[in-house]
C-alpha cells in the first residue's frame, strides 16, 4: 500500500497539474515538488472533507468501498455488480479498469471527475486505489459500507415456455434406484471419460421419477441436420458422472458394478447418500464441469485451465448465503456472486480458448472473455446439471435457443443456437435437502412418502402387484430376490437371494418391504424363504487365494506338513496336494529349499 506523497511522487507535472488545479484555483507551479506540496495541503485540516463532500452520492459510494477494501483496491466490477452503476472517473468513455488503456494528459484535463483525487491509479496493480493515509483518514468519516445482499422472488417471472422442476423428491427417490441399476449390471457407461453410453442412457432415463429436464423429441430433435446443436441429455450425464467420480460404481466387462463404497451407500437414508455424493463431486479433480460447454474450443490444452475445487467453492459459498425457499433470478444470482467477492476463473489464459476457429475466435480478444462468457456458463452447469440433479435446488428454466443474447459480439457465432445447453436457465431455489447438503441445517426430515401399491405375497412365493404402480426403485429391488413371470408377477428365486446376500443385501430389509406393501401378514414359507437367504447367504466366506503344489508322493507331503516352519503357512488338500496362500508363497519356497527340497 502506497502512501499518497510515493503516488503523487511517480507521476508526471502534467498529471500532477491537473489535480493541483481541482484542488486549488490559480497555481503558478512549474517543479514537481511544488505541485506536490500544493496537492498534500489541499488534504490538510477540513480539506479532505471538502473533497469528500463535493463528490456526489455514487463517487462517495466507491471511496467507501475502496477504503475498506484489500490493500485500498478499487473493484470496478464488484461496484458495479453491488450498486448497479460505474463510478465516472471521465466524463467520456474510458478503457476498462485493469487495461493498459492509456489516457492522455490532455484528455484527463477536458473530462476528469473529482473522483481522481482521491482514488488514483495504480499501475502496478492496474486498478484505481486510495493512498495508505488517505483512506485511514476517511475511514473516520463514515463507517464500512453494508455487505452486498441477494434479492429474491416471490414467483420466477413468467415467460413462454418457463418450466419449473421440483427437484428434491426426484433425487430422493432415483438415488437408490440409480445404485441398483449399477449393482444389476444396467448402468452402462466409460470409464475413461465417465460419460454413459447408449445403452446406459436409455435405461437411466427409464428409470428418472419425471425423467430428463426436457423431453426426448426436444433434447434430441431428429429432424435438425448433423450439424446443428442439439440440447443431448443432462440427468443421466450428471447421475452417472456424481456416481462413477465418487467411486461408487464401476464397470466389470460390459456390465456395471456397485463398489463397496457404492454397497455402504445403499444402507444410509436418501438423503444422507445424496450427501456424500455432493460432498465426494466437490473434491473430484478428474471432471470439469466447463467441457460440457461445448462451443468452446481449446480446453484440452495442457496447464491454462484452472483448479476446479476453487470454482466449485465460490458457488457454493454464495448458495450459502442465500435464503432457503427462496426464488432467485439467475442474473440476480451472478450479479450477488460478484458483488460479495465470491469470484473464480476458469482460465488462466484465455488466449487458448476459441470458438469455431483458433485465432479469430480466440477468447483472449477484449471483451470476449468476460465474466457472462466464461463464469456465468460455468455457474449454470454446475447448478442446472449437478446441484439440481441431486435436489438441491428447484429450477425454472426455458428452451436454451435464444435464451441469453449476451455473445452475439464474439467471433463464429452466427451457426450457433447457444453458446451452452444450460442458458435457459432463469431461477433457482435452495431445497431443504439443499440447506442440508450444504450445511445451512443440521438435519432434514424427509417426507415419508404413503406406498402407492398393494402386494399379493403368497405361499407359493410368488408376488404380485394388486392396485397401484410400482415406481422403478420398487421394481429393482423386487428384481433383487425374484424372477419375473410376467407383468407385475415374480416368484422368489434362491439364486438372486444368494446373490443379494453375497452384494450385501439383507434379507430382514426385503421382508419389511413387502410386509409394508401387503395387507396380510407374510406367509410362513417366504418367512423361511428369507431366513435361511439370510443364513445360507453366509455360510461360506473367501478368505483369499491359495496356490496349489503338488508333491513327489504322499510321505514328501506329510514330512513337509510336519515342518515346525511351514505348519501355518500350508494347508494338506489331498493325499500329495499342499495348499498355500498366496501371500505365504515366497516363505513356503524359501522354507522348502531350506530342508533340501526344490520347488519346480
Amino acid at each position: 500500500m502506497s502512501t499518497l506523497h510515493d503516488i503523487l511522487w511517480n507521476m508526471t507535472n502534467e498529471y500532477l497539474a491537473i489535480r493541483a488545479k481541482l484542488i486549488a484555483e490559480n497555481v503558478k507551479c512549474t517543479r514537481k515538488a511544488d505541485f506536490i506540496d500544493v496537492i498534500k495541503r489541499g488534504y490538510e485540516g477540513d480539506g479532505l472533507m471538502a473533497v469528500w463532500n463535493s463528490l456526489n452520492e455514487i463517487e462517495q459510494s466507491a471511496v467507501a468501498e475502496a477504503c475498506y477494501a484489500p490493500l485500498h483496491h478499487f473493484d470496478a466490477m464488484r461496484f458495479e455488480a453491488k450498486y448497479g452503476q460505474r463510478a465516472v472517473f471521465y466524463a467520456k468513455p474510458e478503457p476498462a479498469f485493469g487495461s493498459s488503456g492509456y489516457i492522455s494528459a490532455g484528455d484527463e484535463a477536458k473530462y476528469a471527475t473529482r473522483l481522481i483525487l482521491l482514488l488514483y491509479s495504480d499501475p502496478e496493480y492496474r486498478c484505481y486505489c486510495i493512498p495508505q493515509d488517505l483512506a485511514q483518514r476517511l475511514k473516520s468519516l463514515f463507517p464500512k459500507p453494508p455487505d452486498a445482499a441477494v434479492r429474491t422472488l416471490p414467483d420466477p417471472e413468467p415467460e413462454p415456455g418457463l418450466i419449473l422442476r421440483h427437484t428434491e423428491h426426484e433425487s430422493l427417490a432415483e438415488v437408490k434406484t440409480l445404485l441398483r441399476l449399477a449393482d444389476q449390471g444396467m448402468l452402462k457407461f466409460s470409464t475413461t471419460t465417465g460419460m454413459p453410453s447408449a445403452a446406459g442412457t436409455a435405461k437411466i432415463i427409464e428409470n428418472l421419477t419425471v425423467g430428463d429436464w426436457f423431453p426426448l423429441e426436444v433434447a434430441c430433435e431428429p429432424d435438425l441436420p448433423k450439424y446443428c446443436q442439439q440440447i443431448g441429455f443432462i440427468r443421466p450425464v450428471a447421475w452417472t458422472l456424481l456416481l462413477h467420480t465418487a467411486s461408487l460404481i464401476g464397470m466389470a466387462g460390459t456390465k456395471s458394478r456397485l463398489a463397496p463404497a457404492g454397497t455402504k451407500l445403499l444402507g444410509l437414508p436418501p438423503h444422507e447418500a445424496i450427501r456424500t455424493i455432493w460432498n465426494k463431486w466437490l473434491e473430484n479433480r478428474t471432471h470439469d464441469e466447463f467441457n460440457r460447454i461445448d462451443p468452446i474450443k481449446g480446453q484440452g490444452s495442457k496447464g491454462h485451465m484452472t483448479a476446479k475445487q476453487p470454482r466449485r467453492e465460490a458457488i457454493v459459498e454464495a448458495l450459502e448465503s442465500c435464503p432457503v425457499n427462496e426464488w432467485i433470478s439467475l442474473k440476480e444470482f451472478s450479479r450477488y456472486m460478484q458483488a460479495a467477492g465470491h469470484e473464480f476463473e476458469v482460465t488462466n489464459d484465455p488466449w487458448k480458448l476459441y470458438i469455431c476457429e483458433r485465432q479469430y475466435g480466440s477468447l483472449g480478444y477484449a471483451g470476449f472473455n468476460d465474466w457472462n462468457i466464461l463464469q456465468l456458463r460455468y455457474i449454470l452447469c454446475f447448478l442446472f446439471e449437478y446441484a439440481a440433479t441431486l435436489g438441491l435446488i428447484d429450477i425454472a428454466y426455458v428452451h436454451p435457443e435464444k435464451a441469453l443474447n449476451d455473445y452475439g459480439n464474439l467471433w463464429g457465432v452466427d451457426d450457433l443456437r447457444w453458446l451452452s445447453r444450460y442458458d435457459g436457465l432463469r431461477a433457482i431455489r435452495i431445497t431443504g435437502l439443499g440447506a442440508f447438503c450444504l450445511g445451512i441445517t443440521d438435519t432434514f426430515i424427509p417426507r415419508k412418502a404413503a406406498c402407492s401399491v398393494n402386494l399379493s405375497v403368497m405361499p407359493d412365493l410368488t408376488i404380485s402387484a394388486v392396485s397401484g404402480k410400482l415406481s422403478p426403485e420398487e421394481v429393482l429391488i423386487i428384481e433383487t430376490w425374484a424372477e419375473p413371470l410376467g407383468a407385475n408377477i415374480w416368484r422368489l428365486n434362491q439364486e438372486r437371494a444368494l446373490d443379494a446376500i453375497e452384494r450385501g443385501r439383507c434379507a430382514r430389509e426385503f421382508a419389511s418391504f413387502l410386509q409394508e406393501r401387503d395387507e396380510q401378514p407374510l406367509p410362513e414359507t417366504v418367512e423361511a424363504f428369507c431366513r435361511a437367504s439370510e443364513t445360507n447367504g453366509t455360510a461360506v466366506r473367501c478368505h483369499g487365494e491359495a496356490v496349489l503344489f503338488e508333491c513327489r508322493d504322499a510321505a514328501t507331503a506329510d514330512m513337509l506338513c510336519r515342518q515346525k516352519e511351514l505348519d501355518r503357512l500350508c494347508y494338506r488338500a489331498g493325499e500329495t496336494t499342499i495348499a498355500v496362500p498366496c501371500a505365504h508363497v515366497p516363505r513356503f519356497r524359501k522354507c522348502t529349499r531350506s530342508l533340501g527340497f526344490g520347488v519346480v
